[in-house]
């Protein structure tokens, strides 16, 4: 009775349906013993399937998000972890850093660390051994192995650029780009063959990708050698991942082979968007795997060429010796069909397909024969088109159930990839239900396609750089073009449908986003009221976050906060609620969406969210610890990068090196995302902070092919290019950009700032004078006016000027306003009217609480001191300038102390307070651009005049100054005036006074030696080569002394001054002034020792400079 060959029909039929041994053998009862025993065996069968095949979701490892704010790393000796890349089947990745060699690496450790038995061990050493003994470019190379506190570990280089199954993520590459990657796989798989090793675990998760795409195999954990070595594993067990798995390795025999038939899988999941097999559990796969044949990729993807197809279904063979003998011999055809040579596979014909069928269902294939040979083929024929047309229907509504689980749980990959498989076993069979149903589910993977898609484009107005009119507009749109509705619609009709969805939570979501960004009441209230009645399981709590009324009553929002279950409420919601908040709120903000993200921590915008708010916040540190877990949950996302690297442009303001990690980020995203304008923008800007001129002006050209801040652009292009000695092409660029915008402050600064440096005073004043042309209210177009006028000596025009400020300004309640235009007004004295309105100004701005003032605060008493000043309150300034005012940067409170110290009769402390002044800013003309740089020299010019009345004789060298405060007083004339030859004598004589002045400032008067030595400035033409040489050697010998100072300082606390050491030799490297000593063009015009001691001397820097880059 075993042997009859109706108990395999009633097993088949089993198979296909979810019927019962008992109902199958309703009318041959006395095979059902039989049928209930194998039966069962086949149940026990997939449960140990399942068993050793855990249920996938994805062929990546998972990835690991642990709360931003709270995450505690294992101590690696040597190494600082720095964040959770992932995990793979038997260890946890991290990010870390080499601290000797400041390098980035992936640093692997056991997951079972100190619980790790013998056998996990060593699979865990094994692993390291593979990939140690491999040397290609496409396997991920290994650099340490080591033990910390019984945790195993080793480290690999660090490949950024996520996996090859993050880039697929359901979408199928172009073909040749599917087919010179898997090239290079197959090269790279063939070394380890050649090395005596099996990868046995082949997938898209396990190929990482380099920032340019190249392709790296990871991921040895199961790997084996082909010496022979003993298995850690039992017998006959299958390792490996289901739907990339050969079908002998099913029963645990893995060869080389094996790893053909995984490169097969890939070539298939690439050129279609999905593996070869998947089912909704491993074990369903492995079942696929063993009794049907892969759907043709063509029929998948139209663009797939017969030839690559061939390629890949002869990878996927069921038998080891049909496929490619050799990885080697794959990637050689793979290049064949990339040249476009005839490959050396050929198509399955038509009877090896029908053998194959034959040794599959050897029992149906004989029945049916035996059909034909009675004369019954017909009636045969439509019996089993009957069978099999009912199991595809049972397969395609177990499809279905399956697409809808994925839908309600808003995995899109998933659900497009059994929608495809689905569509595949349909074929070209007329069914018009299941067709209406596969593309109404298509339809809704579209919609929540497109809502996350204006979710990610909403984003911008999280910085304040975008504007909710667009994603308003795109919600509503979305939701009428998918017959959802449409604002306006009834809302009880339009929340019917959303329940109806089969994306209804995604749907739901998008419409509590859509409520941030709603313009205006009315638009609210109807979004509101639509999310209200559509949700599934309303709470009092959701039912008050959704009324209409209360989102717009402070308090009743900032209730709601404090009420929240955060932990089960929908997060979509939680940040709709928080965004109803201001500003103001911001302390209440932040906490609680670092709670959200703490209780959602694998939230994609619960992370987005927290580190923008902190972003928004000027806490820029903290941000990025958020915007690393947004990369780290989705790597191939533009958003995470750009946010991150805005993050670390932020942070550049104060941290420089800051800069070039954001540069990095920002131009992964464009990698991603080239068409995003925000990011072309923001890296542009971060190249400008950088003054990586070159960068900027070759990214402007692309930035200006989008239609964002284009103006800025232009400007930024015009700066560069100025910089790079490309002057007049710089201007032509600043003029466009002040014609497309002339209020833009930062074209009008850029620009003012270029006429400025070139003394383009002529053009500077049209310029100027056209953006305060007409009744402008805004002070930022007239601040900095009145202080250029009475730089450049226009005193009828600064006092116009500043008649109009008091006009315009005088009774401004901004403390920010009466600062600045009382700081104005003050720069040349005045009286009656003006003088007191000045003063009101003044006393408003320093009225201000210290609080609210924050860092401005200083510069609200510096205004306050300089008005006591100039109502001849001398004592008063002066108390003013040491005190609160002390505290505002630059020269201006010393300078007014100074004159006000002369006031008061106390003309020696003036002279030491002035000459300590000059000598610790900066004078160089060259860098006067801005409203502070021409207040500081009206300033010094004006204390010159009181403390320097001999000033003519003194430059003159008729008069030889008292001392050397005197001395050192005339630094700042001498330097806005180019007075090289005066200038080095100053210094030379000073530091030969005072000695200790020399350690400050040697690398000053170096500069100003150079350009004496070289015959640059007033006065310098009248000295002969010999002193000029004599210039030129004090120069090499100031700067010697100060290597040598620094050199010493490096060696008694090298870990601590090493990175000011490597900033401040790299900039001598870059300093213009320097160019005499040091530019082979300039120093080939000295006699060969003079060259020769040059030389030397920049050896000893860069060997100086190379010692700090270096572990002591």
């Amino acid at each position: 009775m075993p042997d009859d060959p109706r108990v395999q029909q009633l097993l088949q039929e089993l198979l296909a349906s979810d019927s019962t041994p008992e109902a199958v053998c309703r009318s041959c009862v006395e095979l059902l013993p039989v049928v209930r025993e194998r039966w069962q065996q086949v149940v026990r069968t997939r449960a140990e399937l399942d068993a050793m095949f855990p249920p996938e979701t994805d062929s990546a490892p998972e990835p690991l998000t642990p709360h931003a704010g709270d995450v505690t790393f294992p101590d690696v000796p040597g190494y600082e972890i720095e964040a959770v890349l992932g995990a793979g089947g038997m260890g946890v990745v991290f990010r870390a850093r080499h601290l000797r060699l400041n390098r980035v690496v992936a640093l692997k450790m056991a997951l079972a660390g100190v619980y790790a038995g013998a056998s996990e061990r060593e699979r865990f050493r094994r692993e390291a051994e593979s990939i140690a003994a491999l040397r290609h470019p496409n396997v991920v190379q290994i650099h340490d192995v080591g033990d910390t506190c019984g945790k195993p570990y080793f480290t690999m280089e660090h490949v950024e650029g996520g996996t090859l199954a993050e880039k697929l993520a359901g979408t199928p590459l172009p073909v040749r780009e599917a087919a010179a990657l898997l090239a290079n796989l197959a090269s790279a798989v063939h070394a380890a063959h050649t090395a005596g090793i099996v990868h046995r675990d082949l997938k898209p998760g396990n190929v990482l990708l380099t920032a340019d795409g190249t392709p790296k195999i990871s991921d040895f954990g199961l790997a084996r050698r082909l010496s022979g070595e003993a298995g850690l594993t039992r017998t006959g067990t299958a390792l490996g991942t289901a739907s990339y798995m050969a079908p002998e390795q099913v029963r645990g025999a893995a060869g080389p082979p094996a790893d053909v038939y995984a490169l097969g899988a890939i070539l298939y999941e690439a050129l279609t968007g999905r593996p070869p097999f998947r089912a909704e559990s491993a074990a369903e796969t492995v079942h696929q795997l063993l009794t049907q044949d892969p759907v043709p990729p063509a029929r998948l993807n139209g663009k797939v060429p017969r030839d690559l197809e061939t390629i890949c279904l002869k990878c996927l063979s069921k038998e080891p010796k049909r496929r490619y003998a050799t990885a080697d011999t794959l990637s050689g055809d793979l290049n064949r069909f990339l040249r476009g040579d005839t490959i050396l596979a050929r198509p399955e014909g038509r009877a090896r397909r029908a053998m194959r069928a034959v040794r599959r269902r050897p029992t149906l294939t004989v029945g049916v024969t035996a059909g034909a040979l009675f004369g019954a083929l017909v009636l045969a024929g439509g019996l089993w088109l009957l069978f099999d047309r009912a199991a595809t229907d049972r397969a395609v509504a177990s499809d279905l159930t399956e697409i809808d689980r994925h839908l309600r749980d808003a995995s899109l990959t998933e659900a497009r990839a059994a929608i495809e498989r689905a569509q595949a076993r349909l074929g070209r069979r007329e069914s018009p239900a299941l067709r209406r149903q596969l593309h109404l589910r298509l339809r809704d993977c579209e919609l929540a396609d497109r809502l996350e898609r204006i979710n990610l484009a909403a984003s911008a107005t999280l910085d304040g750089m975008g504007t909710f009119e667009q994603a308003d507009k795109d919600y509503d749109e979305a939701l009428r073009e998918f017959g959802i509705g449409r604002y306006g619609d009834d809302p009880e009709t339009v929340a019917a449908r959303v329940r109806e969805s089969k994306v209804h939570l995604t749907v739901l979501a998008a419409l509590d986003r859509w409520s941030i960004v709603a313009r205006t009441k009315k638009r609210l209230d109807w979004v509101v009221r639509v999310a209200d009645r559509a949700e599934p399981e309303p709470t009092p709590w959701r039912k008050e976050a959704r009324n209409p009324d209360l989102r717009r009553d402070r308090k009743a929002l900032l209730g709601l906060l404090d009420r929240a279950n955060v932990g089960t409420e929908s997060v979509a919601l939680l940040l709709a609620i928080n965004s109803g908040l201001g500003l103001q709120d911001r302390e209440r903000q932040i906490p609680f969406l670092v709670k959200v993200q703490r209780e959602h921590p694998d939230d994609l915008w619960a992370n987005i969210y927290a580190g923008y708010a902190l972003l928004v916040a000027q806490k820029p540190e903290e941000a990025v610890r958020y915007f690393q877990a947004v990369v780290s949950l989705r790597p191939r996302l533009s958003i995470g990068h750009y946010s991150l690297g805005t993050a670390l442009y932020t942070m550049g303001a104060h941290a420089p090196a800051r800069l070039d990690e954001a540069v990095v980020r920002l131009r992964t995203a464009l990698e991603i995302d080239p068409n995003s304008g925000l990011a072309n923008f923001t890296l542009l800007d971060a190249l400008v902070a950088a003054k990586r001129h070159d960068e900027v002006i070759s990214q402007a050209r692309i930035a200006l092919r989008y239609d964002h801040q284009v103006a800025q652009v232009r400007a930024m292009l015009g700066t560069s290019l100025k910089a790079t000695g490309r002057v007049e092409e710089g201007f032509e660029q600043l003029r466009l950009a002040f014609s497309l915008e002339p209020g833009n402050q930062y074209v009008q600064n850029e620009y003012r700032a270029a006429l400025s440096q070139e003394r383009r005073w002529a053009e500077l004043q049209p310029v100027w004078g056209k953006t305060l042309e007409g009744d402008r209210p805004r002070h930022n177009d007239w601040y900095g006016y009145a202080e250029i006028c009475l730089y450049l000596g226009r005193e009828d025009e600064y006092r116009r000027a500043r008649k109009a400020l008091l006009a315009r300004f005088g009774t401004s309640d901004s403390p920010q306003v009466a600062e600045r235009t009382a700081r104005a007004c003050l720069l040349l004295a005045s009286s009656g009217d003006e003088l007191s309105e000045t003063v009101a100004l003044a006393d408003l701005a320093a009225r201000t609480d210290r609080k609210q003032a924050g860092v401005l605060y200083p510069y609200y008493q510096f205004v306050k001191g300089f008005a006591e000043y100039r109502q001849g309150h001398f004592d008063r300034a002066v108390a003013i300038m040491r005190g609160d005012a002390s505290g505002m940067s630059g020269p201006l409170p010393q300078l007014v102390l100074s004159m006000a110290l002369h006031r008061t009769g106390k003309e020696a402390e003036a002279r030491k307070a002035f000459a300590a002044v000059v000598l610790h800013h900066e004078w160089r003309e060259n860098q006067v651009n801005s409203p502070d740089g021409w207040i500081r020299h009206v300033l010094r010019r004006e204390a010159e005049k009181m403390i320097l009345p001999n000033l003519t004789a003194l430059l003159d060298g008729a008069q030889q100054p008292r001392d050397n405060d005197e001395r050192l007083a005339l630094i700042g004339v001498c330097r806005f005036q180019n007075r090289f030859a005066t200038l080095a004598r100053i210094y030379a004589e000073a530091f030969a006074v005072d000695p200790k002045l020399a350690e400050g400032h040697r690398f000053v008067a170096a500069r100003v030696a150079v350009q004496t030595g070289c015959g640059r400035g007033v006065g310098a033409s009248s000295l002969g080569e010999a002193e000029r040489s004599n210039w030129r050697a004090q120069a090499r010998t100031w700067l010697r002394e100060d290597l040598s100072a620094r050199a010493g300082a490096r060696n008694r606390d090298f870990d601590n001054v090493r990175d000011g050491v490597r900033q401040t030799l790299t900039m001598w490297r870059n300093e213009p002034e320097l160019a005499g000593i040091r530019d082979p063009v300039e120093v080939e015009k000295w006699p060969p020792g003079e060259r020769a001691d040059c030389q030397n001397f920049w050896a000893e820097v860069n060997a100086v400079l190379d010692s700090t880059s270096k572990p002591k």
